[in-house]
């Protein structure tokens, strides 16, 4: 018997105008895919060269922001990021699994109508590593082996199945796999590293630092 799923990943909720902006920006995005690159399209660019000045004023934060300001930035489920899909997860801690909803338009593109290999990997990295919320635990991707088994198309929904499937005291293996209409279209298996919330934090920290 499944049990109902818990929510474990949490997100500040933006306000309704950032709600309403990071929406337009994702159908800039797509829109762009369909526009030839010889469009004449002087007003386009000054009404973005406008947004994008008024965005860069507006800015307040820096790169080091909290977990809760962080994570509304991913570039897979971050609600206040524009590239974001965005992905939307189910936790099911009895199962040791986490299953994930996500939509890539054509902006994803890689082969014609099907999603970038590189979106897939980073789809199943994202997907599988979502599994460390069940252990209360911080960790890194120490491997990460995809296999394509088909294409997976884009602008149909997906879901990714993730669990785990070996715990250690250093490391936890975890396998999933991603499926378009009842069909798998990869699969990957990782091996996730767990880290002491003070070597974590000091690795975020560099991170930062490095990005300044």
């Amino acid at each position: 018997m499944t049990n109902k799923p818990h929510t474990y990943f949490h997100h500040l909720q933006p306000s309704e105008s950032m709600v309403r902006l990071v929406a337009a920006l994702r159908r800039v995005i797509k829109a762009m895919h369909h526009v030839h690159p010889g469009h004449a399209g002087d007003d386009a660019a000054a009404a973005a060269e406008q947004l994008a000045d008024e965005l860069e004023s507006a800015g307040s934060l820096g790169i080091r922001q909290e977990s809760l300001l962080r994570h509304t930035r991913s570039p897979l489920s971050g609600v206040m990021n524009p590239m974001a899909p965005p992905m939307t997860s189910e936790y099911h801690p009895d199962e040791k699994r986490v299953v994930s909803s996500i939509l890539f338009n054509e902006a994803y593109q890689g082969p014609p109508a099907c999603v970038h290999g590189g979106f897939v990997a980073a789809l199943l990295d994202e997907a599988l590593g979502r599994t460390r919320h069940l252990t209360d635990r911080n960790c890194v991707t120490g491997s990460l082996l995809v296999t394509y088994r088909r294409p997976t198309p884009v602008n149909v929904p997906l879901t990714v199945d993730a669990r785990i499937t070996e715990m250690h005291d250093r490391k936890m293996v975890v396998r999933g796999e991603i499926l378009a209409n009842g069909e798998v279209t990869a699969v990957g298996e990782g091996t996730f590293v767990f880290l002491e919330t003070e070597k974590f934090n000091a690795l975020v920290t560099d991170a930062r630092n490095a990005s300044k």
